[in-house]
């Protein structure tokens, strides 16, 4: 990658024709920032360091007072060009000691800001998405500790999810027909897409099952008997109301409950996990298959959607921390394909170009949300933490980093 340091005039001159647009506007403080001895050798290690990481596009560095550095990608995938204001200079020094992780507190904590509002963060991960590597963390998700991480983030509230999500509640990727399709219809779509194999005899087991959503649609249309587990508190509350508000609670049964503890005796004809496996751990992954088969039916069916890193790197990221696992999800793993099941796949699908729409949608009904989540009680770092989340997603789904699966095992 290639590296130039300017000075405020040609750097003025040149961040202009990127943006197109007079950059003094740019500056809230147009006096010079002044780094301190450590955070100047800092910064000196994070230009060599951009230099590696960003591998496509190009990204300047916009200091208060105009000092500006530009990284440029030496592949030619794309044209993506990003400006970051740089408002501390301690910025420096946190690229310095947690490269990993860097970019996501010195944006949630203020330090820097972008230019573009929509697309300035997108842009900067989809640059360096090739190259980005991560230290290593591990929450190991034993039965106590499963529970610790999925409250930590789905027993937020439900009042915040309901303000971004559609009216589904549906915490998983969508199925789009077209671009601009309303997010309600394709979150049904994908619902649709997961059930297509119930019949009204059918005993359904739902491992993860959310707010109910896919348990609501699925026995309205087929008559079944279903049971769904979480390890939420506040997502079993909100569940079991809307099924009492659908009337359906002859046929809908919820339970905490950890799949771990699954009576073995109980067999179900469909098992549906949608983007469960996340939650489960790498080093538990076999565990879980083997609860699946041993409560799946003889002629049972195990229906999957789930979030795939490619094989290559997966060894590599399942030993590390990132963005996800230190603020959204702790104790998350991303699958490979080759996970540890030992039933045979009939039917496998990628469709995670649509988890970009998605995530896309959720950021926009977030940021539309802001005033409403500060009055549930969230601060305005909570919801820069959030902003970061549905652009580091959308990245790694826009770019293929990242797939998403609906697979079929019998």
């Amino acid at each position: 990658s290639q590296v130039m340091f300017t000075s405020f005039q040609a750097g003025m001159i040149a961040a202009n024709g990127l943006l197109g647009k007079s950059c003094y506007i740019l500056l809230s403080d147009p006096k010079p920032m002044v780094p301190s001895l450590v955070e100047t050798g800092a910064r000196l290690f994070v230009t060599k360091f951009l230099s590696h990481f960003i591998s496509t596009g190009s990204v300047i560095l916009l200091e208060n007072g105009g000092t500006m550095f530009t990284f440029e990608g030496t592949t030619k995938k794309c044209s993506l060009k990003t400006v970051i204001n740089v408002h501390n200079p301690h910025f420096y020094w946190k690229v310095r000691t947690a490269a990993d992780i860097s970019l996501a507190d010195a944006y949630i904590n203020g330090d820097i800001s972008f230019v573009d509002k929509r697309y300035g963060f997108l842009n900067v991960l989809m640059a360096s998405m090739d190259t980005y590597c991560f230290k290593h963390f591990s929450r190991r998700n034993t039965l106590t500790q499963a529970r610790r991480n999925i409250s930590r983030h789905y027993d937020l509230s439900n009042e915040l999810f309901a303000l971004f999500m559609d009216e589904t509640m549906a915490h998983s990727c969508a199925v789009f027909k077209t671009e601009d399709e309303d997010l309600t219809d394709a979150q049904q779509r994908k619902v649709s897409l997961l059930i297509e194999e119930v019949i009204p005899h059918n005993e359904i087991l739902e491992i993860g099952c959310g707010w109910g959503g896919l348990a609501i649609k699925v026995v309205k249309r087929t008559g079944c008997k279903y049971t769904g587990i979480t390890l939420s508190e506040e997502q079993l509350k909100l569940a079991e109301k809307r099924v009492k508000e659908a009337g359906l609670q002859e046929n809908i049964r919820f339970q905490l409950c950890d799949y771990r503890q699954l009576p073995s005796t109980y067999k179900y004809d469909r098992i549906i996990s949608c983007e469960m496996i996340a939650a489960v751990g790498h080093e538990y992954m076999e565990d879980f298959f083997d609860c699946c088969e041993l409560v799946l039916a003889e002629d049972g069916l195990l229906v999957l959607q789930f979030t795939s890193i490619p094989e290559k790197r997966f060894d590599e990221y399942r030993q590390s921390s990132d963005f996800i696992k230190e603020y959204i999800f702790p104790g998350r793993v991303t699958t490979a394909m080759n996970a540890a099941s030992r039933l045979c796949v009939e039917y496998v699908e990628n469709i995670g170009r649509h988890y970009y729409q998605t995530l896309r949608h959720w950021r926009k009904n977030f940021l539309e949300k802001q005033s409403k989540i500060n009055a549930l009680g969230f601060n305005d770092k909570f919801i820069r933490t959030w902003e970061y989340y549905f652009d580091y997603c959308a990245a790694g789904f826009k770019s293929n980093t990242l797939g998403n699966y609906h697979e079929y095992e019998i």
